[in-house]
């Protein structure tokens, strides 16, 4: 997810800073941004000083590394925008469920407890990976957003607006971040049994 969100935006013409454990493997990650997007302002860096460098944070790291980064991690997250893309999944003999979330209902919830001065807003984790990563294949359906600060929401809503075939759904409070991780199961399943890249879209809203 990480790479494929890079390359979009990177598209779109927003400066990227890759974060890893190693900084070596962000700079190769954004080498891959650059020889993929000519043009592209993308650099790489060690997940915490990626984390000090930026003003908006999207995390898309495994959640099974999610605990450690965010260990000491609340003074660098403190009033920046986090965007939690995580999904606790656990696959079994080809199917895809929900793993626990270290005890809170969902991740995004679990990121503003850890880090309650982070403006967190849970979104794209519901677009397909391989369609992210391709950059020949339009992307289409929605981003739902969920998080506690509407104006948080409001600004990943504008980034979700540069991407061509997107519309951002506002649902409200980060509790809804649940049902979000609950809807990716669901699809990362349905492609499994239909070899699609299927998303979602929300119908019978308002028009904005």
């Amino acid at each position: 997810m990480g790479l494929g969100l890079a390359l979009r935006f990177a598209v779109a013409g927003v400066p990227i800073l890759i974060g890893s454990r190693v900084a070596g493997r962000a700079e190769e990650a954004a080498e891959r941004v650059r020889a993929a997007v000519p043009g592209a302002s993308a650099a790489g860096y060690e997940n915490g000083e990626a984390a000090a460098r930026a003003e908006r944070i999207v995390l898309t790291l495994p959640f099974v590394g999610l605990a450690a980064f965010l260990r000491g991690a609340e003074a660098l997250l403190a009033r920046k925008l986090v965007i939690d893309v995580v999904v606790p999944l656990a696959v079994r003999d080809g199917f895809a469920a929900l793993a626990p979330a270290d005890g809170a209902a969902s991740v995004g919830e679990l990121i503003q407890e850890t880090a309650p001065g982070a403006r967190v807003v849970s979104a794209f984790k519901n677009l397909p990976a391989a369609r992210l990563g391709d950059l020949a294949s339009p992307l289409e359906g929605d981003v739902v957003l969920c998080g506690n600060d509407a104006s948080a929401r409001a600004e990943v809503a504008a980034l979700v607006a540069l991407l061509p075939g997107l519309r951002a759904v506002d649902a409200g409070e980060i509790a809804n971040a649940r049902y979000l991780e609950a809807m990716t199961a669901l699809l990362l399943n349905l492609n499994r049994r239909y070899r699609a890249r299927a998303s979602i879209a929300v119908v019978g809203l308002p028009q904005a």
